[in-house]
């Protein structure tokens, strides 16, 4: 599925994603994972199997410019789209490094799938 050059129109989300209020995405996991969680009752797991994420903003660009100084791109697209989960689930970015890759990359394809498709090139003949 990954040889190194990611394109988010390459992943199928058919029946993964829905749209959200405000332009935002749910993603359907295939794998839900277990978080634990700590509240006033203790520590407990709590499996997520959805995911919504937020529209990028400005200062989100930042963590795209960081992907290739000295860590991996998987790591800064990590850190990238945590910054993205909206709503209180507890999911961070330790929660994408112990996700099924499947899920991960549907995640990436979502994420990355804010962003403006480059316009239609016109060839001269």
């Amino acid at each position: 599925m990954f040889d190194g050059d990611f394109k988010p129109d390459d992943i199928d989300l058919d029946g993964y994603v829905e749209d959200g209020k405000f332009g935002r995405k749910i993603l359907r996991l295939d794998y839900p994972i277990t978080v634990q969680v700590e509240d006033g009752s203790g520590k407990r797991g709590e499996t997520i199997q959805y995911i919504e994420f937020r529209r990028p903003v400005g200062r989100d660009l930042d963590q795209l410019e960081k992907l290739d100084n000295g860590k991996s791109v998987m790591a800064g697209s990590r850190k990238f789209i945590a910054g993205l989960v909206y709503g209180d689930a507890p999911v961070t970015e330790r929660t994408f490094e112990q996700m099924d890759a499947d899920d991960y990359f549907r995640s990436m394809a979502v994420c990355f799938g804010f962003f403006l498709k480059p316009s239609r090139k016109i060839s001269d003949q």
